[in-house]
């Protein structure tokens, strides 16, 4: 686990700060960077970013153990994870199956083709979410793809996500946010560009 904390945190107090938690390639580093210079330009408060190798394991504990050692914010809505390729398919797990840990996530590049490559009607994760009866409420959620290299064949999963998610209740930019990225692919610099956009997203609440 990696974990960057902002130069006020350690200033004794009792203030407590939201999270950012990332999975996958693109390292807590750019993330705090990008973070910062939002806050500098007054769209963000201040984050802790944490990184972490993803599991597939629960949640519960990692989120725990942060809480005990940082001083977090203690509300869902503070809590946001990201992830890039195929880790974002488990940011976005994260949020419908605890809603009361995560209050949004930010998918760059999801691989909802999984790891088995199923086309868009067969993508396990696409199939999966279009079962929910329901939809956690309070929860929001912003995917972005591009449009070179493997990205370029991302658009029909995200037109079926957008289809999925508006059946069941949901208003594109209230709930959730799908862009298209021209230029964007599956890399660190490319997602550290489309890093911006999603946080000032989830930032105009």
């Amino acid at each position: 686990m990696r974990i960057i904390c902002p130069a006020s945190f350690a200033k004794r107090g009792t203030r407590r700060f939201p999270l950012l938690l990332t999975l996958g390639t693109l390292d807590a580093e750019a993330c705090a960077e990008t973070i910062a210079r939002l806050n500098a330009e007054g769209v963000l408060p201040e984050m802790i970013v944490a990184h972490i190798t993803p599991t597939d394991g629960g949640m519960d504990g990692i989120v725990a153990d942060l809480q005990e050692k940082l001083r977090l914010l203690n509300t869902h809505a503070t809590r946001w994870i990201l992830g890039t390729g195929h880790q974002a398919v488990q940011a976005l797990e994260s949020v419908l199956e605890r809603p009361d840990l995560f209050g949004s996530s930010i998918g760059l590049s999801t691989s909802f083709e999984g790891l088995e490559g199923a086309p868009p009607l067969h993508s396990p994760m696409l199939g999966k979410l279009d079962e929910l009866e329901t939809l956690p409420t309070g929860v929001r959620l912003y995917f972005d793809y591009g449009t070179l290299g493997l990205d370029e064949c991302y658009e029909p999963y995200h037109r079926d996500l957008g289809s999925i998610l508006r059946s069941k209740g949901w208003q594109d930019g209230r709930e959730f946010e799908i862009k298209r990225s021209p230029g964007g692919e599956q890399t660190p610099d490319s997602w550290r560009v489309r890093l911006d956009p999603a946080l000032r997203w989830l930032a105009a609440k």
